[in-house]
This record gives structure tokens, C-alpha cells and sequence, in this order.
């Protein structure tokens, strides 16, 4: 069985190794898309929102896998130790919340998955426009 301790030098771990450079990511890709936006603003309208959309779709799912695996990580650690301190009577509600939790962003990264599906076959369609314009 392995043991968890919860206390500040941990925390500080989560924070610089996963959180703030979550936060960095995301600021960057959006000073990157208003910079791309900007730029191709007056060309074709459809491929900027696709690729906006795309980068976007695809940052939506690295993001939502890394705090899945983040949730499922310190909900089974909370549980574990729950159990092992026979203290699950006592604190049944937070039990089963963390038992449940990783539901939640397993919910997002499927509905990012399915928004990146919708966008490539939006391209497909676009490619297709395209080429009936050309013609």
C-alpha cells in the first residue's frame, strides 16, 4: 500500500510542475491566436476559424488528459487513505465525491474529443468548397 502525505511541499509541486505551467500554456496560445488571428484577418474567413478551432480543440484535449489524470490520481490517493485510517463512516460524502470526481473531467476531454471530430470533418467540407470554387 503506499502512503500519501498531503502538506505544502506537495502542494508546491503540483503548483509549479503542472498548474502554472498549465496557465503559461494557455496564456501563450491565446496571445498566438489573437497574433494569427490578427494577421490573416482579411484572407479566407473559414480556414482562420478552422485553424483556430483546431489548435484550440487540441489544446482543450491535452489539457482536460493531464487534469483527468491529475483527478484520478488524488482520488484514488484520498480514498486509499480514507480506507486505511477507517474513517470512511466519518467522511462518506467526501468518499464517494472523490470517489466519483474524475467523472467530471473525463466529460470534458469527451466533449473536446467530439468538438475536434465536428471541426475535421468541418475541413472536409471546406476542402471540398474550396475545390468547387477553383472549378
Amino acid at each position: 500500500m503506499t502512503e500519501t502525505v498531503y502538506n505544502e511541499e506537495n502542494m508546491r509541486v503540483l503548483l509549479f510542475y503542472v498548474i502554472i505551467p498549465l496557465i503559461v500554456i494557455l496564456i501563450l496560445f491565446f496571445i498566438g491566436t489573437k497574433i494569427y488571428e490578427h494577421f490573416n484577418k482579411n484572407k479566407d474567413e473559414n480556414r482562420t476559424n478552422f485553424v483556430i478551432n483546431y489548435w484550440s480543440n487540441v489544446m482543450g484535449v491535452i489539457f482536460t488528459a493531464i487534469l483527468l489524470s491529475v483527478s484520478i490520481g488524488f482520488s484514488l490517493a484520498f480514498t486509499e487513505n480514507v480506507r486505511a485510517l477507517n474513517a470512511v463512516d466519518e467522511n462518506i460524502v467526501f468518499y464517494y465525491f472523490f470517489m466519483v470526481f474524475p467523472v467530471f473531467p473525463l466529460i470534458f476531454l469527451i466533449y473536446y474529443i467530439c468538438k475536434f471530430i465536428i471541426n475535421i470533418r468541418k475541413k472536409e467540407k471546406l476542402d471540398e468548397e474550396r475545390e468547387e470554387d477553383e472549378q
